[in-house]
C-alpha cells in the first residue's frame, strides 16, 4: 500500500511546499525557509513510519506534539540558543501556539521571528503534513487530503497582506501540484478497479500533466488578464495600535536648555557621520496650542531582522522618552540589554512619519543598534527654490496678521511655491534671533508654540528658539500650499568619525520637511546664534543680517554603508560570532532540506522497492515466496523496459531465456506440486532469479540498474 501510493504522496508533499509560498511575505526571514522545510520533512517522515507500523490516531498525535517541542526553539527562536535561553524559549513558544495567531494580525508586515510568531506556520504545516501524508497513505479517499494544501493557502490569504505582488502567479504554483495529486490519485483507484481497461503509464502520466497544466494556464491568464476582485484578509487597515499620552515633544524642547540639562549626556552614539541628525519625533498635528501627532498609523514592527545599512549604535544615559530616537532611515533594529525583550515587543512604526515608538519607553541604560540608509534629504538656499510642492492634503490654519503681514512682505516679488517658500525661510532666519530665555544672561523669550505665541513672536525684534521657529515655519508653508510637518531631534556636533559622539541637551533641535513630488526634504529654518539688538527710544531697530549658512552636502553616491565598529560605550555588535555561526547553519539547514525535499521522491521509489522485494521474501506461505521470486524477476524487468506479455504462462513470458525458463519450471512445480516446496527451493528460486538479471544487465554497464531502480513503473501497476 505505502509502495503503491508513494508518487501520489510526493506530489502532496509538493503541493503543500507550494501552498506555503504566499507565507513569505507575511514573516520576510530566511528562517521561515528553514522551519518549513524541517517542519514538511518531520512531518513526512511521522506520517510515512505511522503509515508502516499501522499507528493509531492517539500515537500519531502524541509524535507530533514530541517533534514539535524538540524542534519549537530550533525553528522559532534560534537566536537563543547560543545565549542559553533554551527553557524561556520553550515556554514562549508553547504560549505562541495559543498567542501567535492574535499577535500576526497586530504587527506591522514583514512580522520576522520576533515573539516566537514562527510557531503559527511550524504547527500548521507540521501538523497538515501529517494529516495529509496519512490520508494519502491509508485513506480511502485519499483525494481529501488535498484539503491540507488548500487550507494552508487559505490560511497564508486571511493573515497575509492587504496587497500581494502577483497573486495569480501564487496560485498558479499552488494550484499545478494539487491537481496533479488529485488526478494521479483517481487515476490509481481507477487502475486498481479495473486494471486491463486503462491505457499505458505514460498516457496516464501525460493526461495527468495535461490536466494540471491546463488548470495552471487557465488560472494564470485570468488572473494577469483579468481585473481580480479585493482580498478579503483579517489585517485590514493599519490603525494606530498605541495611545501617544502626554506631553508634546515639542512642548518640552525649552527642558533641554535648563542649566542642569544642556550640558548633560543624554546619548551616546557610535556610527555617526558628519552631517547626521538624530531623529526623535515628527509632529504634523495643531490645534492652535500644541503640536502632536494627527494622522498617525504606528504599528508593532518586528527587530532584530535582516537590513541593509551601515551600523550605528546608540546607547541611551539621561533620555527617558517613548520615542525612539535614530538616524536616517532605519532598516532593522536590534536591542541589548537587560529590556531587550521588552523593548522589541513593543517595538512601533509609523512609515508615513518615518518614526519609532517603544510603548515601554526608553531610559538610562537602554541599548540598541540600527542599520541605517540615508534619510530625509536637506534642501538649502537655491534649492529650496527649486522644489514643487506635492498635492497638499493637509491644508492650512487660520494664523494672526502678523504672519500673514510678514509672509506677504518675504515673498512679494516671489513667482513660484518653491520661490516663495525660499523668501519665506530666508525672512525668518534674517530676521529672527534666538534665545531660550531659561538663564539670567538671555533675553526674554517665552516658551510654548501656540497661535498667540507666535503672534507675539512677529515683532519687533523677533526673538524665540527652535519650537518657535519650526512652528511658525511649518504653519507659514501649508499656506504656500505645501505639506509641511515639524521634527524634533538632535544635532550633536562635532562628529568624528569612528569615535563615540555624546548627544548633549543642548545638541536639541527641530526643523521643517515639506512634502514635494519627489518625497519629502527637510529644511533648517532657525536663524544662527547671533547678539540680539536693543531697542532705543525713538530710534529704530536696526536688524544685523545673519551670515548664509549652506546645509552640508551630500556625498557623491550617497553615504556610504559600511558597519562601523561601535565602541565600548555602544551596544554589542549584532554581528557576532555566534550570530555568524547561526546564520551560516541557518543559510546550511535551508539547502540541505531543499535539497532533501527534491530528492525526497526518487530516494522514496527506492525505499519502496526494497520494501516490497523484503516482503515477498518473507511471505508466510512457501508457495508465495516462490512466486514472489517470478513476480519480483518481471517487475525488475519492466522497469528496464523488457516486460514480459502479460497474458501468457510464465514459459510463454520466459521465451528464449534458457536461465528464465529453468526458472519458470521451478516456480510452477512449486505453486502446482501437492507438497509446498522447502526452503532451499525457494532460496534457489530467488538466486536463480538474480542471476537472470544478472545476465540481461551484462553488457550495459552500472548505469542501467540505477536508471532502472528510479523508474516507477512497476510500482504504479501493471
Amino acid at each position: 500500500m505505502i509502495a503503491r501510493r508513494a508518487p501520489g504522496a510526493g506530489l502532496l508533499l509538493l503541493a503543500i511546499a507550494s501552498a506555503c509560498v504566499p507565507m513569505w511575505w507575511i514573516f520576510g526571514t530566511a528562517q521561515l525557509v528553514v522551519a518549513l522545510t524541517v517542519s514538511i520533512l518531520v512531518g513526512a517522515a511521522i506520517a510515512v513510519l505511522g503509515a508502516w507500523r499501522r499507528w493509531s490516531g492517539l500515537l500519531l498525535l502524541l509524535m507530533g506534539i514530541v517533534a514539535l517541542a524538540l524542534l519549537a526553539v530550533p525553528l522559532t527562536a534560534p537566536q537563543r540558543i547560543p545565549r542559553g535561553e533554551w527553557l524561556p524559549g520553550l515556554l514562549d513558544a508553547g504560549a505562541a501556539i495559543v498567542l501567535a495567531w492574535r499577535r500576526l494580525l497586530t504587527i506591522g508586515l514583514p512580522v520576522g521571528t520576533g515573539d516566537s510568531l514562527l510557531m503559527a506556520p511550524v504547527v500548521l504545516v507540521l501538523a497538515g503534513t501529517i494529516i495529509g501524508v496519512t490520508l494519502a497513505l491509508r485513506s480511502r479517499r485519499a483525494e481529501t487530503a488535498a484539503l491540507v494544501p488548500a487550507a494552508l493557502a487559505s490560511w497564508s490569504i486571511l493573515w497575509g497582506p492587504q496587497d500581494l505582488p502577483s497573486p495569480w502567479l501564487s496560485g498558479v504554483v499552488a494550484l499545478v501540484p494539487l491537481a496533479a495529486y488529485v488526478t494521479t490519485v483517481r487515476q490509481a483507484r481507477r487502475r486498481s478497479r479495473a486494471p486491463r481497461a486503462l491505457s499505458s503509464l505514460a498516457r496516464r502520466v501525460g493526461a495527468g500533466t495535461l490536466v494540471a497544466l491546463l488548470a495552471g494556464g487557465a488560472a494564470a491568464a485570468a488572473g494577469a488578464l483579468l481585473q481580480l476582485p479585493d482580498r478579503v484578509v483579517l489585517r485590514g487597515a493599519s490603525p494606530s495600535s498605541i495611545a501617544l499620552e502626554g506631553a508634546s515633544p515639542l512642548s518640552a524642547y525649552r527642558a533641554n536648555w535648563a542649566l542642569d540639562t544642556r550640558d548633560a549626556t543624554l546619548l551616546t552614539v557610535t556610527g555617526l557621520e558628519p552631517g547626521d541628525r538624530i531623529r526623535l519625533a515628527a509632529l504634523d498635528d495643531y490645534d492652535g496650542e500644541v503640536l502632536g501627532v494627527g494622522r498617525a498609523a504606528f504599528e508593532r514592527v518586528a527587530g532584530a531582522e535582516a537590513g541593509e545599512g551601515r551600523v550605528v549604535g546608540i546607547t541611551v544615559a539621561g533620555l527617558s522618552s517613548p520615542w525612539l530616537p535614530s538616524v536616517g532611515e532605519a532598516s532593522a533594529i536590534r536591542f541589548v540589554g537587560p529590556r531587550s525583550e521588552a523593548l522589541a515587543s513593543g517595538l512601533h512604526r509609523d512609515e508615513a512619519l518615518n518614526a519609532l515608538v517603544v510603548t515601554p519607553g526608553i531610559g538610562a541604560g537602554d541599548g540598541y543598534q540600527l542599520l541605517v540608509q540615508p534619510g530625509t534629504p536637506t534642501a538649502a538656499g537655491e534649492r529650496i527654490a527649486a522644489l514643487e510642492p506635492a498635492e497638499p492634503l493637509q491644508g492650512s490654519e487660520t494664523l494672526p496678521d502678523s504672519m500673514l503681514s510678514a509672509l506677504a512682505s518675504w515673498t512679494g516679488e516671489a513667482s513660484t511655491a518653491g520661490e516663495r517658500l525660499a523668501a519665506m525661510v530666508e525672512g525668518l532666519r534674517a530676521q529672527g534671533y534666538v534665545s531660550h530665555g531659561v538663564l539670567d544672561d538671555e533675553a526674554p523669550s517665552r516658551a510654548g508654540h501656540s497661535l498667540e505665541r507666535l503672534d507675539e513672536l512677529f515683532r519687533e525684534p523677533m526673538v524665540g528658539d527652535a519650537e518657535q521657529y519650526a512652528t511658525a515655519a511649518m504653519l507659514l508653508a501649508r499656506q504656500l500650499g505645501f505639506d509641511a510637518r515639524v521634527v524634533v531631534g538632535y544635532t550633536p556636533d562635532p562628529i568624528v568619525p569612528g569615535s563615540p559622539t555624546p548627544v548633549f541637551g543642548g545638541d536639541a533641535d527641530a526643523w521643517v520637511e515639506v512634502r514635494t513630488g519627489a518625497g519629502w526634504v527637510g529644511i533648517d529654518v532657525v536663524p544662527e546664534p547671533r547678539p540680539i539688538p536693543e531697542e532705543e527710544d525713538g530710534a529704530p531697530s536696526v536688524v544685523e543680517a545673519p551670515p548664509a549658512q549652506q546645509a552640508p552636502a551630500p556625498p557623491p553616491g550617497g553615504q556610504q554603508q559600511g558597519a562601523d565598529p561601535a565602541a565600548p560605550s555602544a551596544p554589542r555588535d549584532a554581528a557576532d560570532p555566534a550570530s555568524r555561526l547561526l546564520a551560516v547553519l541557518g543559510a546550511t539547514a535551508a539547502v540541505l532540506g531543499l535539497v532533501a525535499l527534491v530528492a525526497a521522491l526518487p530516494v522514496g521509489l527506492v525505499v519502496a522497492k526494497v520494501i516490497r522485494r523484503r516482503r515477498r521474501r518473507a511471505a508466510d506461505a512457501p508457495r508465495d515466496r516462490a512466486e514472489g521470486a517470478w513476480t519480483e524477476l518481471v517487475d525488475r524487468l519492466r522497469d528496464r523496459g523488457e516486460a514480459p506479455e502479460p497474458q501468457g504462462t510464465r514459459l510463454e513470458q520466459a521465451g528464449d531465456d534458457e536461465r528464465m525458463r529453468v526458472l519458470a519450471d521451478r516456480v510452477d512445480r512449486a505453486v502446482f506440486a501437492a507438497a509446498p516446496p522447502t526452503d532451499d527451493e525457494v532460496a534457489d528460486a530467488w538466486r536463480l532469479s538474480d542471476d537472470v538479471l544478472a545476465a540481461r544487465d551484462a553488457g550495459h554497464g552500472r548505469l542501467r540498474p540505477a536508471l532502472a531502480s528510479l523508474n516507477p513503473a512497476s510500482l504504479v501497476g501493471r
